[in-house]
C-alpha cells in the first residue's frame, strides 16, 4: 500500500482518520493510541503479512530488553549499575544489527567471501523484510533512550506507537523517542483538529506532487540508460546522471514530506528531513541538508562514539571515512554503495581540510564543485555493477568514443529542458518549509493550491512505482 496509490489516498487514510477522530473526541487516549497501532500494523502487513512476525519479534525483544536498561532510582544504585547497563545496551544493539545483517547482508557477505576464495555457494535468496533498515535504527535509538533514563521509556503503548506509527514506519524520517513521546501523551495534540488536518493535507499534497509529477517523470531517462549493457555517449550519460540526481531528491524528499504531512494530520510533528540540499556550497552543508535524520543518527551513534574530531586530524578523517562507508553500506548490500559512501568520506575529509585554508572558493564555484561531485557519486548509488557505472562515467568524461546506444535511449533537447527546469526549481524555488511558512491570508487560495496539487498528482497515480528508498 503505497502513499502514492489510490488505495491509500482514498481508502486507508480517510477511514483511519475518521475512526481516529471519533476515538480522540471520546477522550480515551489509550483506545485512540491502540487503534492507531493496529491500523499501522495492518498497513505494514498489507505488503506481506509474513513480515509481521519479524516485526513483532523486534518489537517484543527490544521492549523487554529496554526494561533491563532503565536506570534504577538513586545515585548509588545508578553508579553500581552503569557498567552493567552499558554492557546490556551493547548486547541489545548487537542483536538488532545481527538481525539486520542476516536479512540484508547474508548473501552479500557470502558472495564476497566466495569471490575472494574463488568458490561459489548456492544459497536460497532472502527477501529483504520491508523497512528493516529503518525500524532497526529506531530500535537502537529507543534502547539508547531507555539506557539514558529518558521520560516515558517503559511505557509499552507509547513505545509501540513510536515504532509502528505508519507515517514513518517504512522509510523514515528516523525519529528519536524524546521527540515524539510527549506528543503521544497530550490530549490537545494527539487528536484530530482542523489546523493539523489542513496543514497535514497540504504538506502531503506537496510531497505527492514531488513524487508523481516530478520524480517519476525522470524514469524514462534514467532507467533505460543505466540498464544499457554497453558504452554511453556524453550527452546521454550526463542526462541519466542529472536525471537520477533530480529523481532521487524529489522522490525521497517527496516521501518525507508525505510522511511529515501524514503525521501532522494525527497531531504529531516529525523532524525535518530535507532542506534544499542542492543549494549547498560544500559537502558538509550537503549532509546537513540531505536526509537530515540519517545524518544525525550516523553522527550521534557512530561518528561521535568513534571519537569524532576529538582525537587528532588523522583520526578525524578516519572516523569520517568509517562513518560514510558504513552509511553507504546501510543503503544496500552492494559494493557500489560502499564506493558511494567512500567517495563521500573522501570528499568530506577534503572538505574539512579545505575549510582550514585562508582563501575560500567563490560561492558559484563552490556550488558547482559540490553539485558535480554529488552527481558523479550518484552514478555508483544508482548503478547495479561497477561495469555499469564505468560505462556511465566514461561517457560523462567524453571517453566513450564513437560507440552509441540505440536511438530510443537517447536524451534529447526536450529531456534536457525538463532537467534544467526541475534543477531551477530545486535551486531557486521555495522548498516545502518556505511554502508552509507563507501567510495564507485567503483561504480560497490555500484550498485552490491544494486542489491543483492533488488533482495533478492523482490523475497520474494509476500504476504508482514504489519510492526509491523502499528498497533499503
Amino acid at each position: 500500500m503505497l502513499f502514492n496509490s489510490y488505495l491509500f489516498t482514498f481508502g486507508f487514510l480517510p477511514i483511519t482518520l475518521i475512526i481516529f477522530g471519533l476515538l480522540a473526541r471520546s477522550g480515551n487516549l489509550i483506545a485512540t493510541a491502540w487503534f492507531t497501532i493496529l491500523a499501522s500494523l495492518f498497513f505494514y502487513g498489507w505488503w506481506n503479512w509474513h513480515y509481521i512476525f519479524l516485526f513483532g519479534f523486534s518489537v517484543g525483544f527490544n521492549y523487554l530488553w529496554s526494561l533491563l536498561l532503565i536506570p534504577a532510582n538513586g545515585a548509588a544504585e545508578e553508579e553500581r549499575s552503569r557498567r552493567v547497563r552499558r554492557m546490556l545496551l551493547g548486547v541489545g544493539v548487537a542483536v538488532n544489527l545481527a538481525l539486520l545483517g542476516y536479512f540484508k547482508y547474508r548473501n552479500f557477505l557470502v558472495d564476497s567471501v566466495g569471490m575472494a576464495l574463488g568458490r561459489h555457494w548456492n544459497l536460497a535468496p532472502l527477501v529483504l523484510p520491508l523497512a528493516v533498515s529503518f525500524f532497526t535504527f529506531e530500535q537502537i535509538t529507543y534502547l539508547s533512550a531507555a539506557s539514558n533514563g529518558e521520560p516515558g521509556t517503559g511505557d509499552f503503548t507509547s513505545y509501540c506507537m513510536f515504532i509502528a506509527f505508519f507515517p514513518h514506519l517504512i522509510a523514515g524520517p528516523i525519529v528519536r523517542y524524546n521527540e515524539i513521546y510527549p506528543q503521544f501523551n497530550r490530549n490537545t495534540h494527539f487528536a484530530l483538529t482542523a489546523e493539523n488536518l489542513s496543514d497535514g493535507l497540504m504538506i502531503f499534497a506537496i510531497g505527492l506532487f514531488k513524487k508523481v509529477i516530478i520524480a517519476d517523470t525522470f524514469r524514462d531517462i534514467v532507467d533505460p540508460i543505466f540498464a544499457h549493457p554497453g558504452p554511453v555517449i556524453f550527452r546521454d550519460a550526463w542526462g541519466a546522471a542529472l536525471g537520477f540526481a533530480l529523481q532521487i531528491y524529489f522522490d525521497f524528499s517527496g516521501y518525507s514530506d508525505m510522511a511529515i504531512g501524514l503525521a501532522r494530520m494525527f497531531g504529531v510533528r516529525f523532524p525535518e528531513n530535507f532542506d534544499s540540499p542542492y543549494k549547498s556550497r560544500d559537502l558538509v552543508q550537503f549532509w546537513r541538508r540531505w536526509h537530515i535524520t540519517l545524518s544525525f543518527f550516523l553522527r550521534d551513534y557512530l561518528y561521535i562514539p568513534l571519537g569524532g574530531n576529538r582525537r587528532g586530524e588523522l583520526r578525524h578523517y578516519l572516523n569520517l571515512m568509517i562513518t560514510m562507508v558504513l552509511g553507504g553500506l546501510w543503503h544496500g548490500a552492494n559494493w557500489t554503495f560502499v564506493m558511494w559512501g567512500t567517495l563521500h568520506g573522501v570528499g568530506l575529509s577534503l572538505n574539512h581540510a579545505r575549510r582550514k585554508a585562508v582563501r575560500k572558493l567563490p560561492d558559484a564555484v563552490a556550488w558547482a564543485v559540490t553539485f558535480i561531485f554529488t552527481t558523479i557519486a550518484w552514478v555508483f548509488f544508482r548503478a547495479m555493477t561497477f561495469r555499469q557505472a564505468a560505462f556511465l562515467l566514461r561517457g560523462m568524461a567524453g571517453l566513450a568514443g564513437s560507440a552509441a546506444i540505440a536511438h530510443k535511449y537517447s536524451v534529447n533537447a526536450h529531456d534536457y529542458t525538463r532537467i534544467a527546469l526541475v534543477l531551477a526549481i530545486a535551486l531557486f524555488g521555495p522548498n516545502r518549509q518556505t511554502i508552509m511558512s507563507y501567510e495564507w491570508r485567503n483561504d480560497y487560495v490555500y484550498a485552490g493550491a491544494f486542489a491543483l496539487l492533488m488533482a495533478a498528482a492523482t490523475m497520474t497515480m494509476a500504476n504508482p512505482p514504489p519510492f526509491i528508498y523502499f528498497q533499503f
